[in-house]
Parts: C-alpha cells; structure tokens; sequence
C-alpha cells in the first residue's frame, strides 16, 4: 500500500512528507516548516491555487488520492503578502489575530465555567432557594450573553481584517524565463514609456538623469511577489521562470517603447491594465522576441492615434486576438506586424483604418503568414503602402478588393517577395497618384498576369513592377 504524501516545492525545491490520511494539513505543513527550519507564519501554502486550509485532513484535502503537490512561498513581510496566483495583496494585522485567538480562548473558558456552575446550581437546588438559584443563573447567563456580543464583534472586525483588498485595478502581469546565459546579467524588464532610453552597449542607463522620474513614482515592479527598486534592468542570480508584477499608480497616457527591447519576457497579461486615457502606443512590444503569449482581452485603444511599430520584432508570437481593439483613431500603423515571423494568421476584419495614413511595412516579415482578413479597410486617407507585405513568402492569396488607392502616392516593394503568391484581387487599385511602385511584384515566382485581377492596365503592362 501507497503511503500518503504531500510534496512540498519551495524555490524549485522539492520536499516530501510521509503523512496518515487522518493528520490534519496544519501538522502537515508544520513538519515541512520544521524541516526547512522556517516559521510556519513565514510561509504561504498553495493546492491547486488556492491557499491551504489547515483545518482539513489528508483524506480531506486529497480525496482519493496518495500524493498531492503543494507550493509554498515565503512571505518575506508577516503582515501583508502577495498571492503569488492572483497578484492580489492581503493585508493580515498580527496583533489582531493574536487578541481574538485570547479572546476565543477566554470565551471557552466562560463557556466551561459556566456550564460547572449551573451544574452545581441545578444539584443544590430547593424549593426554598431556588429563587435566589435562578437569579444567579440569570447573572451567569447576562454575563455570558454580554462575552458572546464581545466575542461577535471582535470576530466581525477579523473579517474586515482579513478582508482581501483589491489594489488599484491598474497592473500588468509578466512572466520572464532566464537562461543559463542570462544569469546575473542586466535583463531588460520594462523600458521608458515617457522617452527613449540612451543606452550603453552592456544594457546599463548611460546617464542617470535618463531615469525617468516620474515612472520610478508612478510603477511599483514585483518579482515573484518580493517588491524591488524601480529599475529598468534587472540581474537574476538563477535560471528559471519569474513572474513580474508592474502596479501603476496613476492611469497612464502614453505607453510608448514600454516593453521595447524585453527579449525575455515571453508572456504578458494586460487584462488588469488601465489603458483608457493611452493616445501612443508606438512600439510598446517591440523586439519582445521570446513572447509567445498575448492577453489584450480587456485592452482599451479608444483613444490610441499611434500603433507604429506596436508588436515589431515579436517573432516568437504564434497568435494574436485583436478582436477587441479599437482602431477609430489610428493614424499610423506602418511596421504594426514587422518581423512576426511566426503568426500564421492576423483577422483584422473589425479594424477600423479610416483614419490612418500610413501602412508602410505594415506586415513585413510576416514570413508564416497564409491567411489575413482585410475585408473591413478603409484605405482612403492612406498615402503609404512602401513594403506592406514585404516578403510575406507564405501568402497564398490576398483579397484587396475594397482597397481604395486614390490618395496613395507609394507602393515600392508592396509585394515583394510574396513567393507563395499565386493569385491577387487589386480591381479598385487607381495607380494615377503612384510617384513610386517599382519592385511592387519583385519576387512573387508563383504569380503571373494572368492571376492578377485589375482594371488598370499599367499594373500588367509596367515591367518595373516585377523587378
């Protein structure tokens, strides 16, 4: 038969303890604590990313399993921690608990006392004294109600104690991986949102005043749950995977190059981030290289006017939703997908482009690319389309039907090197305004004449195109 238990991971270290299914969790937890000689107050608990309950058993907790896997972190601050699942902070006052565990204490005591002296009231009890009996009852009993309001309350003021409280809905949460090559050197962790950082060739701030005050004010970073100094860079001293938390302070309105240059990070939620009052988010992602995970569920673009370069250089990205964005501002979306070499497929069909002006660049590099819904653009007021889908190599078909060109003066380069290209819908396209196209087909080997739809002769006829 399988001896029951638990296993302990702490710091990436595995700790076992042999357990019956009846022991309580507490006594369990106590032996682990003992073992790695911490106290038992300094650690927090997690099974199945909830926070241990000490009061249940074994059999309890693990049903009809032998072996269940606990996670433990320590809390490096006894009144207040940070749960390391949610990012929320529980603030726990000590004193608090310590007198209502007194007070729960001296409530039994009554309790026992009082259950002695009726005993001993009912015994002696007789017609003739039973009166005065009575009344004494009734004093114990008054004094016993008046300890159990007490005791109510105290226990009520315990709960608003223990109450979690939620800190300003305005956070991102990360996760980082450091190799065996990035250990104990500067990792870059967030970069300037309010200007671009003069930077020296071994990552380190070239001049102090580059420190941009108001960020180091405003964002509070959290590694794991321990709070750290504001700093752009950051060295860890072991391998492995973190997980960061950026708290603002005050709603933001400019998130340009925030994670510029974040070549570790490889997940980012930002489903807890205010972003309501942002007009620029100009490269925010770029040359996040090793992200493969996005959350933008709740993310607010309403006011956004710049995505330039917002997710350039992202090459590890498989997959993006951008089903929420609100695009009705934008003006420049030139390089928005630069160099994401690993997105197969971008629907794009609720943009709204009426605004914008430049797309140049816009999907370049998107090498793994075979399919984009474009069905919604409204390319009126655009003027620049150099590169747009430079060496997109594995777009089979595009469907720009409802492309307006009138005001577009360059199109160099537009498909070039789009290898896998075999058939193109360019029926509205009015090349009148054109000052630049050569290149426009360069490379498109699986392309010929007879499979580009147009009403414009000189898309067939100007031989430039297609060198």
């Amino acid at each position: 038969m399988i001896e029951p238990k638990v296993i302990f991971t702490l710091d990436g270290v595995d700790v076992s303890i042999q357990c019956s299914k009846e022991v309580k969790i507490k006594d369990i937890c106590q032996k682990f604590a003992n073992k790695v000689e911490k106290n038992l107050n300094s650690l927090i608990f997690l099974y199945g990313g909830n926070q241990l309950n000490f009061l249940l058993s074994f059999k309890d907790l693990a049903k009809d399993k032998n072996e269940i896997r606990v996670l433990v972190y320590i809390n490096e601050n006894d009144d207040e921690f940070m749960c390391p699942k949610c990012g929320e902070k529980i603030k726990i006052n000590t004193e608090r608990i310590d007198d209502i565990i007194s007070s729960i204490d001296n409530f039994k005591e009554t309790i026992d006392s009082t259950k002695i002296m009726i005993e001993n009231v009912i015994r002696i009890s007789s017609v003739n004294n039973v009166n005065i009996q009575l009344k004494s009852i009734n004093v114990i009993l008054n004094s016993l109600n008046e300890d159990i309001k007490k005791t109510k309350e105290k226990v009520k003021n315990l709960l608003n104690d223990y109450q979690i409280k939620k800190e300003d809905n305005n956070y991102i949460i990360a996760e980082i991986i450091i190799k065996d090559e990035d250990v104990n050197k500067n990792i870059r962790i967030i970069n300037s949102y309010e200007e671009c950082l003069r930077i020296n060739p071994d990552g380190l701030i070239k001049d102090k005043k580059y420190n941009n005050e108001n960020e180091i004010k405003n964002c509070e970073i959290q590694i794991n749950g321990k709070l750290i100094p504001f700093n752009y860079l950051n060295k860890f001293n072991k391998k492995g995977k973190y997980k960061i938390k950026y708290t603002f302070k005050n709603n933001l309105i400019n998130t340009n190059l925030m994670f510029y240059g974040c070549s570790s990070l490889t997940n980012i939620d930002l489903s807890n981030f205010n972003s309501n009052n942002v007009s620029n988010m100009n490269a925010m992602f770029s040359e996040c290289s090793s992200l493969t995970n996005i959350n933008l569920s709740n993310f607010n673009t309403n006011n956004v006017t710049n995505m330039n370069g917002m997710f350039y250089g992202c090459s590890s990205l498989t997959n993006i939703n951008l089903s929420n964005f609100n695009t009705n501002n934008v003006t420049d979306m030139r390089c928005m997908f630069y160099g994401c070499s690993s997105l197969s497929n971008i629907d794009l069909s609720n943009f709204n482009t009426n605004k914008v002006t430049n797309m140049n660049g816009m999907f370049r590099g998107c090498s793994s690319l075979t399919n984009i819904n474009l069905s919604n653009f409204n390319t009126n007021n655009v003027t620049d389309m150099n590169g747009m889908f430079y060496r997109c190599s594995s777009l089979r078909n595009i469907n720009l039907s409802n492309f307006n060109t009138n005001n577009v003066t360059n199109m160099k380069c537009m498909f070039y090197e789009c290898s896998s290209l075999s058939f193109i819908n360019l029926n509205n396209f009015n090349t009148n305004t054109f000052t630049k196209m050569n290149g426009m087909f360069y490379g498109c080997t699986s392309l010929n004449q007879k499979n580009i739809i147009t009403k414009d002769k000189k898309l067939l006829n100007d031989k430039s195109l297609f060198k």
